[in-house]
């Protein structure tokens, strides 16, 4: 089923940045994700999400409403999702982009009036919801940024790597069609020595609570990155796999080969 599918480049054009460093990035990501048996779909529709999420809620947190079209205003040109489909044609891990274009305000005040999460929040302010963030970024963030969230794994390929590439996937193809000049999330702070150091160069900050409704109230981190750091990222990707494939046709050949399909998915992916 994955050969007949499209690749990373038949879906993607590469409106900005520079062009010979995202192809071959795409180009290795595509690589990288079909040797691990999975192929990678964008999207739009987020009330396919939603559908996903509410049919898997014993293993992932309710959507949250910046990316609940129910909540906010997402646009095809500002918002999109990407999937990882497997052989069989089940989802098996999402993440979502949302871009944000601040030229006088600050993700502090964007956080502190909800505006992140809600095109009307002012309702859901007079209800009691609310977000409290002290990290140092939240006044220096402003711009353009570009906000990831719901990233999830289907429970049966959780530890096969999926984490490290989904997020950069959608980070990459964000970039190319916003230039954002950060890209931010927000992870839960039990996993703060997980999710941030598998899926990105983050720089990560403590001080966020959250006290929306669609879940209990939790303290959270801010993980941030500028555009350099993660084309600088990408750019060490593509150098890796580059060298892995040389060292692969340097190796002499043996009577029996060991298995090399998913070669490399373990330390980059």
């Amino acid at each position: 089923m994955l050969d007949t599918c499209e690749s990373l480049l038949d879906q993607i054009t590469i409106v900005h940045g520079p062009y010979d460093l995202l192809r071959r990035y795409f180009a290795v990501a595509d690589d990288i994700t079909r040797r691990a048996g999975v192929q990678i779909r964008i999207h739009t529709d987020f009330r396919r999400l939603v559908e996903l999420n509410s049919r898997h809620q014993s293993s992932w947190t309710p959507m949250q409403p910046a990316f609940d079209p129910a909540h906010s205003r997402l646009r095809p040109d500002a918002a999109f999702w990407v999937e990882a489909v497997d052989e069989a044609g089940m989802t098996v891990a999402t993440h979502a982009q949302r871009l944000f274009v601040w030229p006088t305000t600050t993700l502090e005040e964007e956080v502190r009036s909800l505006r992140l999460f809600y095109a009307d929040p002012a309702p859901h302010v007079a209800a009691g919801e609310s977000m409290v963030i002290t990290a140092p970024i939240g006044k220096r963030m402003t711009g353009r940024a570009m906000y990831g969230g719901v990233l999830w794994t289907h429970p049966d390929w959780r530890r096969r790597g999926l984490v490290r590439i989904v997020p950069r996937i959608a980070r990459a193809y964000g970039y190319t069609r916003w230039v954002p000049e950060y890209i931010f999330a927000f992870v839960e702070a039990k996993l703060s020595g997980i999710v941030p150091h598998a899926s990105g160069p983050y720089t990560v900050e403590p001080g966020l609570i959250s006290r929306i409704s669609f879940r209990d109230e939790f303290p959270a981190i801010i993980m941030w990155m500028t555009a350099e750091m993660m084309l600088r990222d990408m750019t060490e990707l593509v150098a890796q796999e580059a060298a892995d494939s040389e060292r692969l046709m340097e190796m002499p050949r043996m009577n029996s080969s060991p298995d090399l399909s998913v070669h490399g998915m373990s330390a980059r992916s």
